[in-house]
């Protein structure tokens, strides 16, 4: 806990030096920017193809409508190492010459007392004369950028999980019939029932794992693989991430309807049963345990593993490249199911409206804009990826995973809420030291419970008292 808290402190601190730095230069940016006595609406974002997607979202609106309403959008671009730090001293100085932040739905909770609420502009005409709802994007992507009911955000940008498999390799498991039967005898002695091989997009975790026994050259010597999955390790934020597509289909949450932590459950114990039998099994490569993305998309290419539960990036940028070895092997679909459901973690960049601006209504008229397929269709086409089903699923020419990804958002796609990010380091500590063995169960779930409450109940009290909460 100390941790957390000497960390607040060192950003309070920091806060205040960078703070006069930021808020002028970004004053001469915005006056040097100001177009024919239009507002100047400023618009904070990181460089990369966000920001380059954006741009053309920014033309168009600077082009064909801001005119018409004397609207101009600028984006101030601070880097990715930098962004949030220079973005928290300008919330913390109050400035008014940002009119709109960049936040993550999974963490953006510890920014609420500096973000404005967007309801009255979507249901004013006025700011919002298209008549755009954020009901045009998946519910699954929507849900965190809503606080007690209150609209904070604009979703951008998602990022979701697949299971990765060798399309070639369940092909012939579904053919062949003596791999079938050793397929069923291996699952009968290692997962305690002879299950008969299926398609991936109908599987259960215990068919995920009967798989990976199966394409593990330990327990069948003749697999084409050393290994039946890759399991990310690494103690960060997104490895409790990936863990918790099997806590949900399990039953389980994070949190309770009342917002109370919820780790110490039956349903918590079924998930880590999963994780913990990839890494004491040997079904996933013993690097596994300290890797994550960059190693992922390694053992895929390298042909060492059969499937793994992966981020979406990989799909387009690393898997289905020209020069990729792996090119078309590889089929992509939600998670496994559980008894309680299939879902598919999801988390998102978003547009918060800044309620110190000088222009908020300019500010929302813009904001609103976003929500509609106008600007979601050139966003996307630029490369971005809009959280609207029916528009990724018609972009596939672009990118080959947007029709899947749109049914995996639209059917199974569900998302943390925006204070998870306080805790989600000290989660995947504690989740790591169950499913690596070095703690039993109970002792990390119960731990991880305590601890992840009195975390969360200092960062509630910080939104509550207006201030800026602890990473």
């Amino acid at each position: 806990m100390k941790r957390y808290r000497l960390r607040r402190l060192l950003i309070a601190g920091v806060v205040v030096m960078v703070s006069v730095f930021a808020v002028a230069a970004l004053f001469a940016r915005g006056a040097a920017e100001e177009v024919d006595g239009d507002v100047t609406v400023q618009i904070i974002l990181w460089p990369g193809p966000e920001s380059d997607a954006f741009e053309s979202v920014a033309n168009h609106w600077n082009s064909e409508i801001g005119p018409e309403k004397g609207i101009y959008v600028s984006v101030v671009l601070f880097g990715r190492d930098q962004m949030h730090l220079r973005q928290e001293a300008i919330m913390a100085a109050g400035s008014s010459e940002v009119d709109v932040f960049q936040i993550g739905s999974v963490r953006y909770g510890r920014y609420l007392p500096f973000l404005e609420p967007l309801d009255e502009y979507i249901e004013n005409p006025e700011t919002n004369p298209w008549g755009a709802s954020p009901d045009n994007f998946m519910s699954g992507v929507m849900s965190p950028y809503y606080y007690r009911d209150q609209l904070m955000g604009v979703p951008r940008d998602v990022s979701v999980h697949y299971l990765y498999y060798r399309r070639d390799l369940i092909e012939e498991l579904l053919e062949n019939e003596e791999w079938q039967e050793l397929y069923r005898e291996i699952s009968a002695e290692y997962v305690g029932e002879a299950l008969d091989p299926k398609d991936p997009d109908d599987w259960t975790w215990d068919d995920y794992l009967a798989a990976a026994y199966f394409f593990t050259q330990e327990y069948n010597p003749d697999s084409p693989t050393e290994y039946g999955t890759f399991t990310h390790g690494r103690v960060m934020g997104p490895t409790g991430f990936l863990w918790t597509n099997a806590y949900w289909g399990y039953g389980g949450d994070w949190y309770d309807d009342d917002g109370n932590v919820v780790f110490d459950t039956d349903a918590a114990r079924e998930a880590l049963r999963i994780w913990h039998t990839k890494f004491d099994q040997g079904l996933t490569p013993p690097g596994s345990v300290t890797g994550e993305y960059p190693e992922a998309n390694e053992a895929m290419l390298a042909g060492q593993v059969a499937m793994g539960v992966h981020w979406n990036a990989a799909y387009s940028t690393v898997i289905e490249t020209e020069d990729s070895p792996m090119q078309g092997k590889f089929g992509i679909v939600a998670p496994p199911a559980g008894p309680e459901g299939r879902f598919s973690y999801n988390h998102s960049l978003g547009y918060a409206l800044n309620p110190n601006s000088r222009h908020k209504e300019q500010t929302a008229i813009f904001l609103t804009w976003l929500f509609t397929d106008e600007a979601n269709q050139i966003y996307g086409e630029a490369g971005g990826i809009p959280p609207v089903e029916d528009i990724l699923a018609g972009l596939t020419d672009l990118r080959p995973d947007f029709d899947v990804m749109a049914g995996v958002l639209g059917r199974y796609g569900r998302a943390l809420p925006p204070q998870t990010g306080a805790i989600e380091v000290m989660a995947a500590e504690y989740l790591s030291d169950a499913w690596t063995g070095s703690v039993d169960f109970d002792t990390a779930l119960s731990g991880l419970q305590r601890e992840a409450q009195r975390e969360i109940d200092q960062v509630m009290a910080d939104i509550e008292a207006g201030e800026l909460a602890a990473d």
